[in-house]
């Protein structure tokens, strides 16, 4: 936050340069989110409610990769769930019996959710690029496995 504060401070010094304000504000926020890796987990897989996207249901996942920015600067996400439960639910399931992890190598254990819950499978299109990644979206109800960290959810396995 305290970037934030010093970033409109230089709006201040700088009001007759509206373009290097802008360009440095871009700079910072494209600094926060550009790689996929050190997004917080709700960033990357939380969207509860369902989040409303213009232009209809079937452009969801093209909204939302976009929106979350996880969208490499060289590559289009290949893959990415969205969990249309809260974080606290989510989190709860961290208090479940732990179980091995499928797809995380730093990770030791995962936990199972303890009910069925909606998401929304993003996938690729075939020769999408960036900027304009393009995907295509499975809906389903199922069990997710998250790995977590200090009671947290970190990691959304398999």
């Amino acid at each position: 936050m305290t970037e934030l504060k010093d970033i409109f401070s230089l709006n201040l010094r700088f009001s007759g340069n509206m373009n290097l304000t802008w360009t440095l504000l871009l700079l910072f926020f494209l600094e926060q989110t550009v790689f996929t890796p050190g997004l917080p987990f709700s960033r990357r897989h939380i969207d509860s409610p369902t989040s409303w996207v213009p232009g209809g249901h079937h452009r969801y996942c093209d909204v939302m990769m976009r929106r979350r920015w996880l969208i490499h600067r060289d590559k289009c996400k290949q893959i990415n769930t969205f969990i249309h439960e809260d974080l606290a639910t989510v989190a709860a399931f961290c208090n479940t019996p732990a179980v091995p992890c499928t797809s995380s190598r730093s990770l030791r254990s995962c936990h199972n959710s303890t009910h069925d819950v909606s998401v929304t499978d993003c996938f690729a299109r075939a020769g999408t690029r960036p900027p304009y990644c393009h995907y295509h979206k499975k809906d389903s109800t199922r069990p997710i496995r998250v790995g977590c960290e200090e009671g947290e959810p970190v990691h959304l396995d398999g």
